[in-house]
């Protein structure tokens, strides 16, 4: 009883980091340049098995405690993300959705969701902007922020393993026609 009573102290606390760090955003969003998110900002779109896992994900929690701005978690996202799938492969929330989920709480400007987009460095910096805009992008803007990179011919891994890379174009193209990504909304 002792490890279940550790267990739920963990869960306790990975909830109130993550109003935390939600409510951190609500603050910033107060400021002129940040972009509205649509949708709830306590579950961000995500479904409330990949929300739950990830909130609890202690690599999300070291997220939410080390990266405090958007250069720190785009940093991040270089250096640790190699795919996009919302689950690795032992059914965790990937380091990429637990980065994106980050990226949300923390709120974007305008500016720094188009550097996101053409992002020199990394396909996946691009890939989770446009997993942010598939999340939390408001529906009358969406078109014009991805409409010059519907045809973009970097190439991708969305998918770890043995899956060939696919191009930035498909990328967006598919999530944005699909009604799901990998089983989530």
């Amino acid at each position: 009883w002792r490890q279940e009573g550790n267990a739920k102290e963990r869960e306790r606390r990975a909830e109130e980091l993550f109003q935390h760090v939600v409510e951190e955003g609500r603050q910033k969003a107060r400021a002129k340049s940040i972009l509205p998110l649509w949708g709830p900002d306590s579950t961000f779109h995500f479904n409330q098995l990949l929300l739950r896992n990830t909130i609890h994900s202690p690599y999300f929690q070291k997220c939410c405690e080390k990266l405090m701005d958007w250069n720190a978690a785009i940093d991040e996202i270089y250096y640790e993300v190699k795919s996009l799938q919302p689950f690795s492969n032992d059914k965790s929330p990937s380091t990429a959705f637990c980065l994106l989920l980050r990226l949300m709480t923390l709120r974007m400007t305008d500016h720094q969701l188009g550097l996101t987009l053409k992002h020199a460095d990394s396909p996946f910096i691009r890939g989770i902007g446009f997993l942010y805009l598939r999340y939390v992008g408001m529906p009358d803007n969406v078109l014009t922020w991805i409409e010059p990179y519907l045809d973009d011919e970097e190439e991708i891994a969305v998918e770890t393993g043995h899956r060939a890379p696919t191009t930035i174009g498909e990328f967006v193209r598919g999530l944005f026609r699909s009604r799901d990504f990998y089983g989530t909304p």
